[in-house]
């Protein structure tokens, strides 16, 4: 698997955030992250700020659960701060400066995540329907550099059928979808942007993720037909 380039990490920024971005205010924002004053009902602007985490600060997460995160998504996660990562099919997690690995921490530090990461199975993001977790799949893989991508349904209790098929063949490729499809859902519904992940991966999303992807091209039209969005 190829290593991710800081270009595309910078890309997917670029078009995740935008003016206007809010979050919940809470008392771990720096002043510096803020681009607004708090309105009346608790929001605020932000902006992304320049991470400082170091590799190491990922290798103590990793030897604290047992778990292996790949070298693409800690040199994701650690480029910036950043106070939210919903993408809507998919919601990754932020980094504040204040508490920068406190997301990453949570998604290792709960009874899933304790029945999974002994298989290789390591919760890094949740899936956008509220199914459950996206994890990265280490079994049977020798290069750190990335994993497949696959999403636990939680309703199992820890019982590996609960474990979907591979969605994304990389983190990697995961980011360059998610960057396509945050570009082309500002003028496109969702449904006709999904399809497009199966030419961008077409060894995870095109190939044993279709019937999850497809599944979500369906609800979508759906949801379109009957309520107009």
């Amino acid at each position: 698997m190829n290593r991710i380039e800081e270009a595309q990490i910078d890309h997917f920024f670029d078009v995740y955030w935008s003016p206007g971005m809010k979050d919940v205010y809470t008392e771990f924002i720096p002043k510096e992250m803020m681009v607004s004053v708090v309105d009346d009902e608790g929001w605020y602007e932000w902006k992304p700020m320049k991470g400082l985490l170091k590799v190491d600060d990922y290798r103590s997460i990793e030897k604290r659960f047992g778990a292996t995160l790949p070298d693409n998504f800690i040199n994701w996660h650690k480029k910036y701060f950043f106070a939210d990562g919903d993408c809507s099919i998919v919601r990754l997690p932020e980094s504040m400066p204040t508490k920068p690995l406190e997301k990453v921490i949570r998604n290792l530090d709960w009874y899933i995540a304790e029945q999974l990461i002994p298989h290789g199975l390591i919760p890094f993001a949740d899936e956008g329907n509220d199914v459950g977790p996206l994890v990265f799949d280490t079994r049977n893989q020798t290069a750190k550099i990335d994993y497949p991508i696959r999403i636990y349904d939680h309703s199992y209790m820890g019982d590996l059928k609960g474990l979907s098929d591979v969605i994304f063949s990389s983190f990697e490729r995961m980011v360059e979808c998610l960057s396509h499809f945050l570009v082309e859902t500002k003028e496109r519904r969702q449904f006709e942007v999904i399809p497009e992940f199966y030419k961008i991966d077409p060894k995870g999303a095109g190939h044993t993720g279709k019937t999850y992807w497809d599944s979500c091209i369906e609800m979508g039209k759906a949801n379109y037909e009957e309520f107009g969005y």
